[in-house]
């Protein structure tokens, strides 16, 4: 039952950083590359939301259909951070953003996990997990390590370091560590919202790098 509430809190706080990081798109305070952390806390809303109801609406094709679009939301917004690191790094004139070279490289990484998680996706099989009252389905097969999260995490971490060693903003940067040390050091808890948590920690902070961006926007006019 604690999980139950965990998850929809989470839902709650995700649908609150979404209605703010929308406000200074819609006012064209910052670039469309700032687009794409909205597109993604859309699907972390969605993700937890049916989580936080498996448990009521129980295992059958009801919850499995509601799954596979949390499933597909993953695959195919997740990748899009990537844009997301780039519009910052391109805000902030960081050097080597400012280079042709380096924006094909971010839009093929992008398309390239996108359709590696389109892959993994299809070639996995759905299974019903049952821990701690939460009642979900989760996609298994043989497969290697995470490919897409460690690729995303590893160049927001890039964009963040470089952010920090010309702004002096750490947000963006202690984020992205605080999901990685999250996600790889197991905590023994009696709980499967753990990296969840830190998942929204992560996303805290690139909300947070967001309104650094507007604001940053709204001192040069």
């Amino acid at each position: 039952m604690i999980d139950t509430i965990l998850y929809l809190l989470f839902s709650i706080c995700y649908l609150t950083l979404l209605i703010l990081s929308i406000k200074p798109i819609k006012k064209r305070y910052v670039s469309i590359y700032m687009v794409f952390l909205p597109l993604v806390m859309v699907g972390l809303i969605y993700d937890n939301t049916i989580i936080s109801m498996g448990s009521f609406i129980g295992e059958g094709n009801v919850l499995l259909l509601l799954s596979m679009f949390r499933f597909w939301f993953h695959a195919l917004f997740t990748p899009t951070l990537v844009l997301f690191a780039y519009g910052v790094a391109k805000h902030f004139n960081l050097q080597w953003a400012n280079k042709l070279i380096f924006k094909i490289i971010f839009l093929i990484s992008t398309l390239a996990l996108i359709s590696y998680e389109i892959i993994e996706t299809i070639n996995k099989n759905p299974e019903i997990l049952r821990e701690y009252g939460i009642v979900r389905y989760t996609l298994v097969g043989a497969s290697g390590p995470p490919l897409m999260v460690i690729t995303v995490a590893f160049i927001l971490l890039i964009v963040g370091v470089s952010l920090y060693r010309k702004t002096r903003w750490t947000i963006m940067m202690i984020g992205v560590v605080l999901m990685i040390v999250g996600s790889a050091i197991p905590i023994n808890l009696p709980s499967t919202a753990i990296t969840n948590f830190f998942e929204l920690i992560f996303i805290c902070s690139l909300f947070l790098t967001q309104r650094y961006v507007t604001f940053s926007i709204r001192d040069k006019e």
